[in-house]
């Protein structure tokens, strides 16, 4: 048996118990947990019973790294002792890959070598993040821009604007996008972050309260017609995302939540041209991605294209400090992401 930390009934807080450890089935590894960051979703689960409220109970973390303690059949791509980093899933009927616990199993095909010179802390900040943002950018369902990238296609003509461009998703959207050398991105911001989001690539800066956010995006880029890419990264209603858009060229939108609210916002306005749709950043949703993504994340991470977020550490499998942690999502209190030690002894 092992412990963990379970979503026993919806709107309660997590508490403590024990389950089985689970055996690895085709494809996938055993792992001892070593670190696994909570995020906004995670919150969502225990208060309103996002993704798996028929299965309860369920633990929570799909953020997860570790060391491999066994291989499941067909798995070839690690040896016992590795240190990994991957995704896991709260879809799944059994929360068997999930971080909250002290050992959890991973798929192969959604995990990734630690690389060298990183901890397991640090590189337990990206997958869920890293996932969100890359489908956003290169998935058939958003804007799926090809990659890997094409010497047949013009990135440097495109323009994308990042709502929400401090957030950990908005950062990396940021970094994906340099690392296709997209030709303009204009980050919607607080000014105070400008430093930082330049130096991750972004071409322009526009001040989140500025009092016409819309005038100063386009007046950046030579027009409404030059926005043709969106992604909201951090509202549920869209109407800024909506206003930004091209009224007369074919215009995407991605948002994190759900997208009713930015379909309806361009109705309203008549921009018949334009989509929008949520980017789904669960491993189920990333199938055609999956390959070059955890491929490479390793390497890119390494190479210093993309860069771990931060991050604060909590000891062990802590219910009281973890539902504190959760509460500061569900109050849009200021965050810096807790990364769990579930191995660690209170």
């Amino acid at each position: 048996m092992q412990k963990a930390l379970f979503v026993t009934e919806v709107g309660k807080p997590v508490s403590l118990g024990t389950r089985v450890i689970p055996n690895p089935n085709l494809g996938e590894v055993l792992i001892k947990v070593t670190s696994s960051q909570i995020l906004p979703h995670d919150t969502y689960g225990r208060d309103s019973g996002l993704f798996f409220q028929s299965n309860l109970p369920y633990v929570l973390g799909t953020n997860i790294s570790g060391i491999v303690t066994k291989l499941g059949p067909s798995v070839t791509k690690y040896k016992v002792g590795a240190h990994i980093f991957g995704q896991g899933s709260p879809l799944a009927p059994l929360p068997d890959s999930a971080g909250l616990q002290e050992y959890a199993t991973l798929r192969a095909s959604d995990s990734a070598l630690v690389p060298e010179g990183f901890t397991d802390d640090q590189i337990a900040t990206l997958p869920t993040n890293a996932v969100t943002a890359f489908k956003a950018l290169f998935h058939s369902e958003n804007f799926h821009l090809p990659f890997p990238p094409s010497k047949t296609f013009d990135y440097s003509s495109k323009t994308l604007v990042v709502i929400g461009a401090g957030s950990n998703v908005g950062k990396l959207t940021i970094q994906f996008a340099k690392m296709v050398g997209l030709g303009s991105v204009v980050a919607v911001a607080s000014i105070s972050g400008e430093k930082e989001l330049k130096e991750l690539g972004a071409t322009y800066v526009v001040d989140r309260y500025s009092e016409d956010v819309v005038r100063d995006v386009h007046a950046m880029v030579g027009g409404q017609d030059a926005v043709t890419h969106v992604i909201d990264c951090v509202n549920w209603v869209y109407d800024l995302a909506a206003n930004l858009v091209s009224r007369t060229r074919p215009s995407v939108i991605v948002t994190l939540h759900r997208a009713d609210s930015a379909v309806e916002a361009l109705e309203r306005l008549g921009k018949q041209e334009s989509r929008a749709m949520g980017a789904k950043g669960l491993r189920e949703h990333f199938t055609e991605l999956a390959e070059v993504f955890w491929g490479n994340i390793g390497e890119w991470v390494a190479e210093g294209k993309i860069l771990t977020g931060k991050f604060r550490v909590i000891e062990g499998l802590d219910a009281e400090k973890i539902n504190e942690a959760l509460d500061l999502y569900r109050d849009g209190r200021p965050v810096v992401q807790a990364v769990i030690h579930p191995n660690a002894e209170l």
